[in-house]
């Protein structure tokens, strides 16, 4: 991604960010009475740059996660946990600064898909409620100045409701 922000009595910060995110799905098995589960794991690289009022910041990072799904008729509930790790390098007028991050989160995503005109038509309410964790280690800025952070906690809790149109092709 690619943004340009004019914070209003603010800097203007120029922000990119990329990275990769790559993983499998195992075939879907059928356990006891009557649910079905597919495990999915996955790694993943991400970075980014930051520039404003004469700071360069520059993030790298990895992930390590998994997921089970299971179903059961029309009802799905997916668990993900995941942890990663990020090493970023300021460039400021008193010079250069490093610090890194490590970072955690748990998520769940469940839902029911009500069928209408045999399967076309799908009405699915869903509800996803995640859980992540954000600590940046403590460091001396290259200002000298001793930057104690304390861990980011973010709890998200989104409802939703889907509607599906499944067409002949």
């Amino acid at each position: 991604t690619f943004e340009n922000v004019p914070f209003k009595n603010g800097p203007k910060v120029s922000n990119i960010t990329y990275g990769t995110l790559a993983g499998f799905d195992t075939e879907i098995q059928t356990i006891k009475n009557g649910w079905d589960r597919v495990f999915t794991g996955f790694v993943g690289y991400n970075g980014a740059s930051q520039r404003y009022s004469g700071v360069d910041s520059i993030q790298n990072g990895g992930l390590l996660g998994g997921t089970v799904t299971l179903y059961k008729g029309n009802f799905f509930n997916a668990t993900t946990v995941n942890v990663g790790a990020s090493v970023a390098s300021n460039q400021t007028m008193y010079g250069s600064e490093n610090f890194a991050m490590l970072l955690s989160g748990i998520g769940n995503k469940t839902g029911y898909n009500f069928e209408f005109k045999e399967g076309r038509v799908i009405l699915q309410p869903n509800m996803l409620t995640s859980y992540t964790f954000v600590n940046t280690f403590d460091y001396t800025n290259a200002a000298g100045v001793r930057i104690d952070s304390k861990p980011l906690h973010v709890l998200q809790l989104a409802p939703g409701l889907k509607l599906i149109g499944n067409t002949k092709n």
